[in-house]
């Protein structure tokens, strides 16, 4: 017992394998930080998505209200359109003017159709672009139940990560003025990421808390249906917000509407919520079950004096109020739960809190780069360089933003799908940049993002003619603009650098 009391309890490793694996950990946190800075960097922008719906289409009527008449004109058009097309959508949104989106929308899953004030078609309203970014925030482009969750157990791990270096790091706050921008990159990255921490932290705490809370909620409907409904979502879905059969069967007693004109029971139900919601006007309304003898109709109403996104009421056959959803005076968890995506998306208080959501969003997607540089530069301190590491991550965030401005220029121009044409580019542009070294790619990175954000601009202006002088693309394009122009005086600032510092912005190990 003696004589053995001193080896090992595990076989000796080889070296190599050790070294593998530790090669496999540190790209495991690359591309954990590559994901968290695509769902930061996405959600700063994506905080504009009703800017951007707009200017996507910027010749699309637009008006600040629209009688329930027209409301029913433009929904027959759409049943018939839908009917000749031979398409079967289960669900169909009508979207109805509001502030921040002053159109009427008619939107299903193959496509999207635009009207003016008088309920007439004008033509195609789709807004494919911004889909696209939505869709690449929160479920970067995974099916939709896969995607949300996965988004939101980042949201989870960002939590962690907020409150884990607040506690880890009791200096950030005592030292919270603190920039020794002349000390060297390496200093001057820490003490940028730990002050944008410090200052940026109740935003941090409550995008990310938001966000879980978000996609939490879909885990728990997705750990339920097993569990309690076996296997059966829509049952769990029931349990939550009522059976639709039930539900479509009790709003059929009310009979038909006493009207006549075109979608007699959704210009009732809009003029009845006029009477009995007056405070609360129309966001959109739904159509589910569509064309089929269940099909209900909700109309989700704005609640301006609350947080939550709005309040789903439902509607019976003849257009009489008939309940809710109980997010305006519901239990707690359920009004908490619809004022998520306000207070995650920044949307309310207009375009000032949009501005701020925006800037502090770029200051979170900043902090997840600086994260990984701060470990790579820490790293070749204690002789362990990674440049080939160093310069892919470089070019992996550079290339984002410059894939997104180039993805939407292609379908801007010939409908490219820009899905592809973004995962596939930054996919060769994050690869190619090992061979580039870093002191090149600190000026290359801005001033390619600047060239692509400028091509989107032209391409858009070709597209669209004067269209893109209106109010709806206007401030998108300006704000585009002088995101080029700030990332092309960047790039010429790192240019000037680059001739006279061969090895980083300040000689240090670990910046080529």
């Amino acid at each position: 017992m003696a004589s053995g009391a001193g080896k090992p309890i595990w076989p000796r490793v080889p070296p190599g394998f050790v070294k593998g694996q530790l090669l496999a950990h540190k790209l495991l946190g690359l591309t954990l930080s590559a994901v968290m800075y695509l769902v930061c960097l996405t959600g700063a922008v994506a905080v504009f998505y009703a800017e951007f719906e707009r200017w996507e289409a910027p010749g699309v009527p637009e008006m600040a209200e629209v009688s329930p008449e027209a409301v029913g004109r433009a929904v027959a058009f759409a049943r018939q359109h839908i009917s000749e097309a031979g398409d079967t959508p289960v669900d169909v949104y009508v979207i109805t003017p509001s502030p921040e989106m002053p159109r009427l929308i008619i939107d299903y899953e193959e496509d999207v159709l635009a009207f003016d004030q008088n309920g007439d078609y004008v033509g195609p309203g789709a807004h494919e672009l911004t889909h696209f970014l939505t869709e690449l925030h929160y479920a970067l482009h995974l099916p939709w139940q896969i995607g949300f969750i996965v988004v939101g157990i980042l949201g989870v791990l960002l939590v962690a990560l907020i409150v884990g270096g607040a506690l880890a790091l009791p200096r950030m706050f005592r030292d919270a003025f603190t920039l020794r921008l002349g000390s060297g990159r390496r200093l001057a990255r820490v003490d940028i990421h730990n002050r944008l921490a410090v200052w940026g932290l109740p935003f941090h705490l409550v995008v990310a808390v938001s966000g879980a809370v978000m996609g939490l909620a879909m885990v728990a409907i997705s750990v339920a249906s097993p569990v309690m409904f076996s296997g059966d979502s829509g049952r769990a879905m029931a349990a939550l917000y009522g059976d639709t059969a039930a539900l479509s069967a009790q709003a059929r007693e009310a009979g038909p509407p006493s009207r006549s004109e075109p979608e007699a029971r959704i210009v009732a139900a809009l003029k009845n919520l006029a009477i009995e919601r007056p405070g609360n006007p129309p966001i959109y309304l739904a159509l589910n079950q569509f064309s089929t003898p269940d099909e209900m109709l909700s109309i989700a109403a704005g609640h301006p004096d609350r947080l939550i996104y709005s309040e789903v009421y439902r509607f019976d056959s003849a257009g009489g109020l008939m309940s809710s959803d109980g997010y305006a005076d519901g239990n707690a968890s359920q009004q908490v739960l619809g004022s998520m995506f306000r207070i995650h998306a920044g949307a309310f208080g207009g375009i000032l809190v949009k501005l701020i959501y925006f800037a502090l969003g770029l200051g979170l997607s900043f902090i997840c780069t600086t994260g990984v540089d701060i470990w790579l530069a820490k790293a070749a301190a204690r002789g362990r360089q990674h440049p080939g590491i160093q310069s892919t991550w470089t070019s992996f965030v550079w290339g984002t933003p410059a894939m997104l401005a180039i993805a939407g220029a292609l379908y801007i121009l010939w409908a490219v799908p820009p899905e592809p044409v973004f995962w596939i580019g930054l996919i060769f542009i994050s690869l190619g940049g090992i061979w580039v070294p870093q002191r090149l790619l600190h000026w290359i990175g801005p001033a390619a993002t600047a060239t692509a954000t400028l091509l989107l601009l032209t391409v858009h202006a070709v597209r669209f003619g004067p269209d893109v002088a209106t109010h709806a693309g206007l401030g998108v394009s300006a704000g585009l603009f002088a995101t080029s122009f700030a990332l092309a005086a960047l790039g010429w600032r790192n240019w000037t650098k680059a001739g006279t510092v061969q090895t980083g912005l300040s000689g240090e190990p670990g910046f080529r």
